[in-house]
């Protein structure tokens, strides 16, 4: 082989090796492309989740809310009824005390008649003075019927008002009844609420706080911010010295 043939075969040699090369490193740059687009596709799926999850607590306090919002317009409601009622009822007990102090002013002067007639007899013939007195003793008779029918009537009114205020002061937002015992069965961190199973039909109201506690232990307070029929809402409060878990107690 001639010198130049040399010369050439060799020039080919390097540029196959310098080929190969930028092929190989091509080939490494092309691995490292396609892990970069797995790791983005990978965050991007991350982040498609994350905003599910944000979507889905949005959902649920937007609805905890509208929740509250409705159970303390039906508490207002019930409380306008109930002082509605309250004073229907006052106004029924003072006429009542006035028909009863009428009725025994009549009693009394029923009374006196009899008396008067009682003294006066030898005036009168004894059929007429039988008959007047026999008309006493029945208008006598009338009047403290009149007299008991109105008491009676008076006692069920104040009975009923005294129900009555009870109840308005068990409806105020807020006030909760003793004796409130459950559980709770869920429990939203990223929102810092929990759900418990009690709620309006175990006296539980907007604004009322109870205590959460596992065992002998006291784990924190809740706050109320909405309650149905058999359930409620409640915020975590931030003295809250533990973790609180569904299963775990509720009282007031």
């Amino acid at each position: 082989m001639s010198k130049l043939g040399k010369i050439l075969l060799y020039l080919a040699v390097v540029g196959a090796l310098a080929d190969i090369g930028a092929a190989f490193m091509s080939y490494q740059k092309f691995g490292t492309d396609k892990k970069t687009l797995t790791d983005a596709t990978q965050a991007r799926d991350t982040a498609k989740a994350d905003l599910v999850v944000a979507k889905k607590a949005q959902t649920v306090a937007e609805q905890a809310e509208a929740a509250a919002n409705t159970s303390l317009a039906d508490a207002k409601t019930k409380l306008d009824d109930l002082n509605t009622k309250l004073a229907t009822d006052e106004k029924t007990l003072t006429d009542t005390q006035t028909a009863l102090t009428t009725a025994q002013a009549a009693t009394k002067t029923a009374q006196d008649q009899l008396t008067a007639l009682n003294t006066s007899l030898g005036g009168q013939s004894p059929d007429d003075l039988k008959t007047a007195v026999k008309k006493a003793q029945d208008d006598l008779a009338n009047n403290q019927s009149e007299v008991k029918i109105m008491q009676d009537q008076l006692q069920a009114t104040q009975s009923q008002i005294a129900e009555l205020k009870k109840d308005i002061n068990n409806s105020k937002t807020g006030t909760l009844p003793p004796g409130i015992s459950g559980k709770v069965t869920f429990v939203n961190r990223a929102w810092n609420f929990v759900v418990l199973n009690v709620g309006l039909a175990n006296g539980v109201v907007p604004n009322g706080e109870l205590i959460i506690y596992r065992g002998r232990d006291f784990l924190g307070k809740v706050k109320v911010t909405s309650a149905e029929s058999n359930s409620c809402v409640a915020d975590i409060l931030p003295d809250a010295k533990a973790d609180i878990q569904a299963g775990d107690d509720v009282l007031n």
